[in-house]
């Protein structure tokens, strides 16, 4: 048995296919926890766990690139994302991921690369915007007392010291790390969650890091329909193609692909409470 701790079957990606996608899933004895990016996709991924209540989970987040519009201006297209409208952790919001079916809050963090291209007021704005987006979202799960799905991209530290700041006791994992090993032993000291992706099956440039990590503090996801694993590269990425972390991380640590595969099945059902 596998979890792929990281899955997006909610997205547009799956339309034509989503209940297949599932059945094939589960039928390879594949669990999933699949993330909400914004309010819509999180109703989405709420929905599909009412539909499969045995083998799928669901969290409600806000990602840090629908912490503010991407219309630079009333008369600009600048961005293959700008019909994207920004979003708050607002009444509605905070309903749904009260939800008892919503197992985790995210994904949600910091990732300024989304706002490389803005004018340098509206990015000041935009920085600002995001980090009180993701301050919501953590005093939310700590209200909420659920764990967080962090999506950073390089802050790290910065996402840290919110952590300590808003949530000092926070449960969660950073998905799809791609720290350094330093980073990761910052981040494993706080007690958190290191989630590798396929990404670690492209180059040997991780693997020193994973060596480093303890195994119960490491999950495995796919960020499907995103970054499909070696041999996959290149294809939409699906849930099943977990495995291929898995081995990875065997491989690396030269462990047997079943103390992987258990070991990160009960990583997720720890930070779940499931």
């Amino acid at each position: 048995m596998l979890f792929d701790s990281h899955t997006h079957l909610n997205l547009a990606a799956f339309d034509e296919d989503r209940d297949a996608v599932v059945k094939r899933t589960l039928s390879s004895d594949v669990y999933m926890l699949n993330v909400g990016t914004c309010y819509q996709t999180s109703c989405q991924a709420l929905d599909m766990k009412n539909k499969y209540p045995k083998g799928l989970w669901a969290s409600a987040g806000i990602h840090p690139n629908h912490a503010f519009s991407f219309k630079k201006d009333a008369n600009e297209i600048s961005n293959i994302l700008d019909t994207i409208e920004a979003e708050d952790v607002d009444d509605k919001f905070k309903i749904l991921a009260s939800d008892k079916n919503i197992s985790a809050i995210g994904e949600c963090g910091l990732d300024d690369s989304y706002l490389k291209d803005f004018p340098e007021d509206l990015k000041e704005i935009y920085k600002k915007k995001e980090r009180e987006v993701f301050r919501d979202q953590i005093l939310l799960a700590k209200e909420l007392n659920k764990p967080l799905i962090l999506h950073v991209r390089d802050l790290y530290e910065e996402a840290l010291d919110m952590l300590q700041t808003f949530w000092p006791e926070a449960r969660g994992v950073f998905h799809f790390f791609t720290g350094t090993k330093e980073q990761a032993q910052m981040i494993l000291s706080k007690g958190l969650y290191i989630g590798l992706s396929g990404v670690i099956t492209y180059s040997q440039g991780y693997d020193e890091m994973i060596k480093s990590l303890p195994l119960d503090k490491i999950l495995i996801e796919t960020d499907a329909p995103y970054v499909a694993p070696v041999p996959y590269r290149g294809l939409r990425n699906e849930p099943i193609y977990v495995a291929q972390v898995a081995l990875k991380i065997a491989e690396l640590k030269n462990l047997d692909f079943e103390q992987v595969s258990k070991a990160t099945v009960n990583n997720v059902y720890k930070l779940l409470s499931i």
